[in-house]
């Protein structure tokens, strides 16, 4: 269990008791509370309960006499702060709260005569994976300790806004208003000669040490006038004050002001010095929030890398994220936005399972806002709140406040397939397999066969031109060669297998299988997006008619931009990119005009096919599909691109 989290409930029995009683108490507690705790018996019988903080707001470290009886006293030890605080910022000195370990032994004298005392484990909890929780615990002795949120919250933001150490370890100089503010409120102290603890008393060390490194000359001179005329020294601060003087030039810190305000003139302090101390606060993180942006170089969405939102959100969970600017270069990975015709337009980066490879959706923003919502920011295993505007009541910090905050970040002019603009959205990041030095043919004998026997019939012209459609597409991604090809033929002769091969060779950027022209033109068309090869599998007809269907993909294959109506998405006109090839059975799949230029009709020619006749070709189609190997895919598409 981590530091923070491991909490000590310390049972003083008293001593005056006797050992029958002692044992008759501590037996009843440990009766009152659930199994799953830490149990050790003190060195005077008491006990050392063990358990869980769980996010539970003590005021401090050590929480002394939290509950007092007739019998025994309970304090709650527990690592609220690690490290000393000293004006607001964490020291390198550790708070050290001891508690004796189970199984130590001490030695004590007792009537003359020194003594083993042991702390014994009560129980073998050392195994337990989960610890009861303190709040558990305390609730069924009815003791609620507790800080309220708001008293937790100031706390915290007293401790920021005191922070006088910036980020090159330097101190941060102290601006006129809050100067003169400390200046104005050095009145009405007793001074003391002896440095001590500024929570105890005022020493003249401790004013001029904050006084000299005012830097500005006017202030710093009114305050120096202002020790003797305002404030009460004592006779050895007064006979020593030349001296001290010059000391308080060699340990200057400005900031010691407002700490010695804090404890001796309370009331200004919190109507006069906090507000300020507020405001200086709130200044740096502006214009630490202006660095940020300012230097804060974003990554780019990259289909190759595997990053998704749930790699983030095991990354929030596990508290590897340790500030902000660490969420935005992930975030960045991930997601854009860009201005649409109507609203923004979200593109997120996300696993696809059917492809097996990372593609791109595009959302509306309030689709995007839940996703990012349902990420929890965990910095290091602490638990982050930021309170809602104008509630009580807090809220977890999301990836959504960290998005909204840094939004410029992910702004982006506009999407295209391809652009070298680095403002746009670039679509295409290249193919999934790689091009070779040389290529082995061998691999690609059987679908090259294919494509010349069955598609083109044993015509070489033909056979030609689909290998140089299919070529010139992969070599021009998102350019369109205006002309589809339409496989006409019998049932069960490989036309799929040969687009099929096609439709993974651009994987990401095609739809293998589209049966309704409304995917093309209808409500909901998003899947035709950015997408450069594409195959209309017995697409049913549009309105009952052929040549309505000749007219409607007379547009789509020789248009350059298509209106896109996606469910749950902002209407948009995107590039179109889709180069078509129509897979039908049918005799008269379309109709087309006897001077069309834009088709390519392939009545394909059946050498193979499983019937019931040709039972023995189903072995032809069982070596072929398990000829399409990584091997295969890589050699074919160093063959396209040459």
């Amino acid at each position: 269990m981590d530091d923070d989290k491991l909490c000590v409930i310390d049972i003083d029995i008293h001593k005056d008791k006797s050992i029958e009683e002692i044992d008759k108490i501590r037996q009843n507690l440990i009766d009152t509370l659930p199994p799953n705790v830490g149990l050790v018996k003190t060195a005077h019988g008491g006990l050392h309960i063990y358990c869980n903080r769980n996010y539970y707001r003590l005021p401090s470290n050590r929480n002394v006499k939290v509950a007092i009886t007739d019998s025994f006293d309970i304090d709650v030890f527990a690592q609220m702060t690690k490290f000393k605080i000293e004006n607001g910022q964490e020291t390198k000195e550790i708070v050290q709260n001891r508690v004796v370990a189970p199984n130590t032994a001490i030695r004590e004298i007792k009537n003359n005569q020194r003594v083993t005392l042991k702390y014994e484990a009560v129980n073998d909890w050392e195994n337990v994976s989960h610890l009861a929780s303190l709040r558990e615990i305390l609730d069924k002795w009815n003791i609620d300790i507790e800080m309220s949120y708001k008293d937790y919250a100031q706390q915290q933001h007293d401790r920021i806004y005191g922070v006088q150490i910036i980020d090159d370890g330097a101190i941060e100089q102290m601006n006129d208003e809050l100067a003169q503010a400390c200046v104005d409120g050095l009145k009405n102290l007793e001074i003391h000669n002896n440095p001590q603890p500024i929570n105890m008393e005022v020493s003249l060390q401790s004013v001029f040490s904050g006084l000299y490194d005012i830097t500005n000359e006017s202030i710093r001179a009114e305050g120096m006038k202002n020790i003797r005329q305002f404030n009460k020294l004592s006779t050895n601060a007064d006979k020593n004050y030349g001296q001290v003087s010059s000391n308080g030039e060699r340990k200057q810190n400005p900031w010691i002001l407002t700490k010695i305000l804090r404890y001796h003139n309370k009331d200004y302090y919190e109507q006069i010095i906090k507000p300020l101390l507020k405001k200086n606060y709130e200044t740096k993180k502006k214009e630490k929030q202006i660095l940020i942006n300012q230097t804060l170089i974003p990554n780019k969405i990259d289909l190759q890398d595997v990053f998704t939102l749930l790699d983030m959100q095991e990354k929030t969970a596990n508290g590897e994220y340790k500030n902000e600017e660490q969420i935005v270069m992930d975030l960045t990975r991930l997601l854009v936005y860009y201005e649409g015709e109507t609203e923004d337009i979200y593109t997120i980066k996300g696993y696809d399972s059917i492809c097996d490879t990372q593609v791109l959706y595009h959302k509306l923003e309030g689709t995007v806002y839940k996703q990012l919502e349902k990420i929890n920011i965990n910095f290091n295993n602490q638990k982050t709140d930021e309170k809602s505007d104008g509630k009580k009541e807090s809220r977890p910090l999301t990836a959504n406040h960290i998005f909204k905050k840094y939004a410029s970040k992910f702004a982006k002019k506009g999407c295209k397939f391809i652009s070298e603009d680095p403002k746009i959205l670039t679509v295409f990041q290249g193919y999934r397999y790689k091009k070779l030095d040389t290529i082995d043919y061998e691999c690609l004998q059987k679908y090259l066969d294919l494509i010349k026997e069955t598609i083109a019939v044993g015509d070489d012209r033909v056979y030609e031109y689909i290998l140089n459609w299919i070529a010139w597409m992969i070599q021009n991604p998102g350019k369109k060669s205006r002309a589809a090809i339409v496989l006409q033929s019998k049932q069960s002769i490989c036309k799929n297998r040969f687009t099929d091969v096609i439709a993974e060779l651009t994987s990401r950027y095609s739809c293998p299988n589209i049966t309704n022209i409304d995917e093309f033109t209808g409500r909901f068309n998003s899947l035709v997006e950015n997408k450069m090869f594409a195959v209309l599998n017995e697409m049913m007809n549009y309105n009952d008619s052929k040549k309505g269907v000749a007219t409607v993909m007379k547009s789509i294959i020789s248009d350059l931009t298509i209106r896109i109506n996606g469910k749950n998405q902002p209407r948009r006109t995107a590039e179109n990119v889709m180069n078509i090839i129509y897979v039908t059975n049918a005799d008269m799949p379309v109709q087309l005009d006897t001077d069309d230029r834009r088709h390519l009709v392939c009545a394909c020619k059946t050498i193979h096919q499983v019937t019931e006749e040709h039972k023995e070709d189903a072995d032809y189609f069982n070596e072929l599909s398990s000829s399409y190997t990584q091997e295969f895919y890589e050699n074919l598409m160093t063959f396209f691109l040459e």
